[in-house]
């Protein structure tokens, strides 16, 4: 599908670029990006082309059009700060066949950038009491690890016959635990590591083995787990004690104004992009469709 935004078309091979733009930035960041989040992706690019599509033409219409040298002096800016000329397409992944493309984002960028500098407005000295409200309405975006603590009860079997007898004699074990029998007691006189602490300490998650993480992460104060199998051996694993997450202190929170002024100016980006989709056209047409007039 093409778009026609304020008469001007915006073909169906300027989304894709846009999608395969995309998923190579979210590849870059390790997600998956397999053919199921197609269409999210695909929406996504639609909604980024439009955008800028409004963004530019704003700013075309206030201020006119991006003159050839002020782009070419970008580009020889952007090259300097990468290091030189071979070093930009070293880092960047363009080759010099690209020169055309490199520019036409370069006037894009340049396009946009000065309009949103002339309407988005982001104080310069955030004041406490802007950062303190910031802090309160996002306390979900602030919250610290919930924690456990974990005893356990280890079998380290030396051979195939030997980890079976090990699982019975856990099972065993299991029920006397169930029916009231002290995990430490236990632990010393079942476990096969004499050396090996009982008490494994607080835990967050992450930090232990996800086997281990899925039993002890979803158990009470006082349970006691199933028999885990792992590539170490058998256990059992009581949990002792826990944190629930809490909000981290703000004086503890790294980058706090940051991220506020970041969220201020995406918010002014977004109201600005609102105000112009409400006085445009924007209408989703066939590919093969002309433009009227054209």
């Amino acid at each position: 599908m093409a778009f026609i935004i304020n008469g001007a078309r915006i073909g169906d091979d300027v989304i894709e670029e846009e999608f395969e733009s995309l998923k190579e930035h979210y590849l870059r960041l390790g997600e998956a990006v397999c053919c199921d989040r197609d269409a999210e992706l695909r929406a996504y690019a639609q909604d980024n082309v439009i955008n800028r599509t409004l963004l530019e033409q704003e700013s075309v219409k206030r201020f006119g059009e991006i003159d050839d040298a002020t782009v070419e002096a970008r580009f020889e800016e952007l090259k300097a700060e990468h290091g030189g000329d071979q070093a930009f397409y070293d880092n960047t992944g363009f080759n010099r066949g690209d020169r055309k493309v490199i520019l036409d984002k370069l006037r894009s960028s340049l396009t946009v950038d000065r309009l949103l500098e002339a309407e988005v407005k982001v104080p310069v000295n955030p004041s406490e009491e802007e950062l303190e409200n910031y802090y309160q309405e996002n306390l979900d975006q602030f919250m610290g690890q919930e924690e456990v603590r974990v005893s356990q009860l280890f079998i380290e079997p030396s051979s195939h016959e030997a980890a079976r007898e090990a699982y019975v004699a856990l099972r065993q074990v299991r029920k006397e635990l169930l029916a009231g029998k002290d995990f430490d007691e236990a632990a010393r006189e079942h476990g096969s590591d004499e050396e090996r602490e009982i008490d494994l300490g607080w835990m967050k998650q992450g930090q232990t083995m996800p086997e281990v993480e899925a039993i002890t992460f979803s158990m009470e104060i006082g349970e006691i787990s199933p028999i885990v199998a792992t590539h170490y051996g058998f256990h059992l694993f009581k949990v002792t004690d826990r944190k629930e997450a809490k909000p981290i202190p703000r004086v503890d929170i790294s980058g706090l104004e940051e991220r506020y002024l970041s969220d201020r100016r995406s918010e002014g980006i977004a109201d600005l992009i609102d105000r112009l989709k409400s006085t445009s056209s924007i209408e989703e047409v066939p590919e093969e469709a002309p433009v009227a007039g054209h």
